[in-house]
């Protein structure tokens, strides 16, 4: 089976304030930096989840169940694919990262992620998973990635970096990673970004 990504871009961004998949880093949007990073990967295609009315995105097939929902869409959508699962806001991960977790998720019949994180996560596409995705979003009120993995096969591997998985939720984190970008005593945000996203820092 050929291996397709999907770039979970279609969080709601409550507790950064601003949709965090246009944010911006050296010019480049969150979700252009995905995409540049995963075309240098080994997967066949690139696909976009996102809740927006521009072609091109994956709309949730069932709406505001978090996560879940994008990677339901794309498991019903590519049936004949195993699915590398991306969320857009690691602005510190890299190539690397990546194709590690698509080279074991590709030598194993396991599901794959790196060690507790539930995201970024190596999906085998199966009926069963599909069938799992489907009835937890109709009939459950559990919309968790780690309840899915925990009834499949799982294989955890380490990180070489974990820096590559810091996740940036919250305006302070996002600081945090420009950091890594720019001298610390450089602007950190862009001027077009958000008003209310610089009332909040």
């Amino acid at each position: 089976m050929n291996t397709i990504a999907v770039i979970l871009a279609g969080g709601a961004s409550t507790r950064m304030g601003v949709d965090k998949a246009l944010l911006k880093i050296q010019n480049q949007t969150m979700i252009d930096r995905a995409l540049q990073l995963l075309e240098q990967t080994s997967v066949s295609q690139v696909v976009i989840s996102r809740n927006d009315s521009s072609s091109g995105y994956i709309p949730d097939l069932i709406p505001h169940k978090g996560p879940l929902s994008g990677i339901h869409s794309a498991a019903m959508r590519f049936p004949n694919d195993n699915l590398l699962i991306i969320p857009v806001d690691l602005p510190l991960l890299n190539y690397s990262t990546i194709q590690t977790l698509i080279d074991q998720g590709n030598s194993s019949d396991n599901n794959v992620r790196y060690g507790k994180h539930n995201l970024p996560l190596f999906l085998h596409n199966s009926p069963l998973l599909r069938l799992k995705l489907d009835y937890t979003l109709r009939f459950t009120n559990c919309f968790s990635v780690n309840r899915l993995c925990s009834h499949f096969p799982l294989t955890e591997i380490k990180a070489k970096r974990q820096s590559s998985l810091f996740n940036a939720n919250s305006p302070d984190e996002w600081r945090f990673a420009m950091q890594h970008f720019q001298p610390i005593d450089s602007p950190i945000f862009n001027e077009d970004s958000h008003e209310s996203f610089k009332q909040k820092v």
